[in-house]
């Protein structure tokens, strides 16, 4: 069968275009001279406690590959949120910014060939008394899992790292507390709904009515307990999987309950703990119980901290 005429006519339009877009993709890119100038200010001028950003999403890895994990750090890149943070230096290329700082008020701009660095200041910065996946070991830390009247402890344990590719959940670092009938606890980085990076506790629920106990030893209790929580994406994207309910408590009170159905995403909670700062005058021991009807796919991560 011939092709028409008009499409060999077509072919060098094609060409033309193809070339209009490499020419605008090259002279669109950053210049790496420009990251390592804003890498090297943002690098003397923030404070451990600032928010590093890049703006737009897609420019993330190239900041992260530029900017290093001294200042790229763990905490900034797999933040819970931004409420924590007093400030922010928003790294931004094509005159983006990143939405989750509206709100922020804009007090100081640098530019720096096609980098453009903002400093934000969060106008009202959240105080935290303590993180709790800081707790994760055996210091600060106990787990049980809880099988009807049958508790066993799981204890602190070394082995080997387990990292798998796409769909395997969470890497699970070699130091974590593992259950002789089943279940693992453990502080690791889970892909959100928008694959988002979270920092976070790894406690995959084990179905049924196994209830996994983790217990926080000497929390500083203040005017809230404040989290989120959520399913590795590719667990959750599917929407076939079984709630996970999430309980707090504090001696024998119940701070509060929350359920984690497939499509909330990193969903955020807050306890009013008002009562309790004035009962236990400091310092408490905080339970997290978690419990699925099902383990198929619930791999289940949460944060949380005292305010």
């Amino acid at each position: 069968m011939l092709c028409p005429q008009w499409a060999f006519a077509a072919i060098p339009t094609i060409g033309l275009l193809e070339l209009v877009a490499h020419v605008a993709q090259t002279h669109s890119a950053v210049p790496e001279r420009d990251w390592k100038s804003a890498r090297d200010y943002v690098a003397s001028a923030s404070k451990p406690e600032d928010l590093v950003t890049f703006a737009p999403r897609w420019e993330d890895p190239i900041g992260r590959e530029t900017f290093g994990p001294a200042v790229a750090t763990l905490e900034r890149e797999a933040r819970p949120d931004e409420s924590r943070f007093p400030r922010a230096f928003e790294v931004a290329a094509h005159g983006a910014h990143d939405p989750t700082l509206e709100g922020w008020r804009r007090v100081e701009t640098h530019d720096f060939g096609r980098i453009t660095v903002n400093t934000l200041e969060n106008p009202a910065p959240a105080h935290v008394l303590d993180d709790l996946v800081s707790f994760v070991g055996p210091e600060r830390m106990r787990v049980s899992r809880i099988d009807g009247d049958h508790a066993v402890d799981c204890p602190f344990a070394h082995g080997a790292t387990q990292s798998g590719g796409l769909g395997a959940g969470p890497a699970i670092p070699g130091d974590r507390f593992a259950c002789p009938t089943g279940g693992f606890v453990v502080a690791s980085v889970a892909a959100d709904l928008d694959y988002h990076p979270r920092r976070c506790i790894y406690a995959p629920p084990q179905g049924g009515k196994s209830v996994i106990r983790l217990q926080f030893l000497a929390v500083a209790i203040g005017r809230a307990l404040h989290g989120h929580h959520g399913i590795y994406v590719e667990a959750e994207r599917n929407r076939t999987g079984t709630p996970v309910t999430l309980t707090f408590k504090v001696g024998d009170a119940v701070v509060g309950s929350v359920v984690h159905h497939d499509g909330d995403g990193w969903k955020p909670f807050e306890f009013d703990t008002t009562s309790l700062e004035e009962s236990v005058k400091g310092r408490a021991d905080v339970v997290a119980e978690i419990e699925s009807a099902s383990a198929d796919r619930r791999l289940y991560c949460f944060e949380a901290d005292t305010r």
